[in-house]
């Protein structure tokens, strides 16, 4: 009498040189969200302060999407804490503690960019709005701490842009340079 090998069915646990599909799918979702989040930023500021409600209309869209993506960042975070490790790219020393580094200050900017801003329109005196829903006024208005919070807001926009600008010419570097087939962990 023969025994049947029992079948290995393959999960995302053991392929620790790829990510699981929903790491994956938070990275590209959050990457869509984050450049039309920060073009969107970009361009409305330059919307006149007028009585038309546009300026409100779409600072309460960029609002509800910084909020969005803040949730989105800490679903991040502990989906990474609670998934299998993926293998590092073998590269120098150097070379790794550098992609680290970027990346650590990527989730650092990616809370706080959303963080800040949410403070900021706390502390505006202004309702806050998700989406059309408003949100219970968590603060009276503080002059000092929504200016703080819009400091804090920009320079960490720049801060992350800076970032992302830095990530896409690593992964420029390591799919046309190294060619080391880096983007296969990511699909």
């Amino acid at each position: 009498m023969t025994t049947l090998a029992p079948i290995h069915i393959p999960d995302y646990r053991d392929r620790h040189d790829r990510y699981d599909r929903f790491s994956v799918l938070l990275h590209w979702l959050m990457a869509a969200l984050l450049i039309a989040e920060l073009s969107l930023g970009l361009w409305m500021t330059g919307l006149p302060k007028d009585s038309s409600g546009t300026r409100a209309y779409w600072f309460n869209i960029h609002k509800s999407i910084g909020m969005t993506l803040g949730l989105l960042i800490l679903v991040r975070l502990l989906w990474a804490f609670a998934r299998a490790h993926v293998a590092a790219v073998p590269m120098v020393p150097l070379m790794q503690k550098m992609a680290q580094a970027s990346h650590a200050l990527l989730y650092l900017f990616m809370l706080l960019v959303p963080l800040s801003g949410f403070l900021g329109s706390v502390f505006s005196g202004y309702p806050i709005r998700y989406f059309g829903w408003k949100l219970p006024q968590l603060a009276a208005r503080w002059d000092d701490a929504k200016s703080l919070m819009s400091l804090v807001h920009e320079f960490s926009v720049y801060a992350l842009m800076l970032l992302i600008a830095v990530h896409m010419l690593a992964f420029v570097h390591h799919q046309f340079i190294l060619k080391d087939g880096l983007i296969r962990r990511m699909y």
